[in-house]
């Protein structure tokens, strides 16, 4: 029978051994029961729905939904369920992202045996926690306002920029972006190096990953 004081999660990753991992780690702490363990966004959001855990534990990169899109369709129901990022990606835009949707942790997944528990306290005591693994740059992003959780995370983006992010997104290449866009390869290059510089993103894969963050392709996140 489980403990009515325990911290109920839900937690969703599309990696089976190391979800199972997570899993038995909080539930031999006797702090948490985990009410479910799902492998996909859509089951995440019927299992949070359903059973209204207190913290949500959300694999950044899952088969048909990503964890920032989770967020936002559980916000969008106006669900009190508190929720936690887990991810292999450590840059900040990434970071960014997750806590402007409405995440209120992130932790990654190659110390997430050592920082999940707390992490889970945290997010559960209704306070924010940041992976102590991620770089320095990162430091502060914990404090973004619930109230910016709206907040365009390309904000500081051109709309041509975008515009041109999402090309790229889509695999044009220079020649075929600046033909639409009636402008030069070397104008679309050069917008291109801008915006991926405020972002600090560099390959085409980021682009794709920022892109289905942002809402902009449908999809799951490309090159884990």
């Amino acid at each position: 029978m489980a403990d009515d004081t325990a911290v109920r999660v839900v937690l969703a990753d599309d990696h089976p051994v190391f979800r199972h991992g997570v899993a038995d780690l909080l539930k031999s702490t006797g702090e948490f029961d985990v009410v479910a363990s799902v492998d996909s966004g859509a089951a995440a959001i019927r299992a949070v729905t359903d059973l209204g855990p207190d913290v949500a534990i959300l694999d950044l990169a899952m088969p048909d939904l990503n964890g920032v899109t989770v967020i936002r369709r559980l916000a969008e129901g106006k669900c009190p369920t508190r929720s936690l990022i887990l991810s292999v990606y450590e840059n900040r835009v990434y970071v960014e992202q997750a806590f402007e949707a409405g995440a209120c942790g992130y932790v990654l997944k190659r110390s997430a045996f050592n920082n999940i528990a707390q992490a889970v306290r945290a997010v559960r005591a209704g306070g924010i926690y940041v992976d102590p693994s991620l770089p320095g740059q990162a430091a502060g992003i914990g404090r973004v306002h619930p109230d910016q959780s709206a907040r365009d995370a390309s904000a500081p983006l051109a709309e041509r920029e975008k515009e041109i992010l999402r090309f790229v997104a889509y695999g044009f290449t220079s020649k075929e972006i600046a033909s639409r866009l009636a402008t030069t390869p070397k104008a679309v290059e050069a917008q291109k190096a801008r915006a991926c510089g405020r972002l600090g993103i560099g390959s085409r894969a980021q682009v794709v990953q920022f892109a289905i963050l942002q809402g902009w392709l449908q999809g799951e996140l490309a090159d884990r």
